[in-house]
């Protein structure tokens, strides 16, 4: 049986998670990693592969919690559902402000990239976006089936227009949009849903 590595497997890939986020696939190097992670080249090949691999660890992994996270937010019962996905797009106005260092989302990073020649990392990333939509799409569905928003409206189509805002939101705060502003975009997203006289 081989000895264990002398050091925190999950707290080594969140070090690195962000290292990918601050600086992009491309621009992130080994010597990069080993020096946020603290291990040398041959414990992280060891341990993880080599970057492309280590990358598409960082991201399985930044996709399982980034999943869990919204669905925190998205999920419950119908009759509070509306306020949910009121809740969905304020914390998307914030969510980048909120971070230290305005770090974005990693997935939306890798899509922008176009990181070639890595199908897991692809894969990851298509899974995430469709577990996020359909979060988002189960809380539209119990938002009109408790009446607060039309019935008849494509849940489906709602639920990518409040990821397109999302992801928007998320550029335009890296490129310096102030929460307010961006607050008053959410604001507005949310008057355009389909919402019935009752809500």
């Amino acid at each position: 049986m081989g000895r264990p590595p002398g050091f925190d497997r999950n707290k080594v890939i969140q070090l690195v998670t962000r290292q990918f986020r601050r600086t992009g696939y491309a621009g992130t190097s080994m010597d990069e990693i080993g020096k946020v992670s603290g291990l040398g080249r041959g414990s992280l090949y060891a341990a993880f592969g080599d970057k492309g691999k280590l990358y598409s660890q960082s991201l399985a992994d930044y996709c399982a919690r980034n999943e869990a996270e919204w669905a925190a937010v998205l999920d419950g019962p119908d009759a509070t559902a509306l306020e949910r996905l009121h809740t969905y797009l304020m914390r998307s106005a914030r969510i980048v402000h909120e971070d230290p260092e305005r770090l974005g989302c990693l997935v939306t990073g890798f899509v922008v990239e176009g990181v070639d020649d890595n199908a897991a990392a692809d894969a990851r990333a298509r899974q995430a976006l469709s577990a996020i939509e359909r979060s988002l799409s189960d809380c539209v569905v119990a938002a009109q089936r408790h009446g607060d928003l039309d019935p008849a409206a494509d849940a489906a189509e709602i639920s990518r227009l409040l990821m397109a805002v999302n992801r928007g939101m998320e550029v335009m705060a890296r490129a310096g949009f102030e929460p307010h502003a961006l607050e008053r975009v959410a604001a507005h997203a949310y008057a355009g849903l389909p919402l019935t006289r009752s809500s």
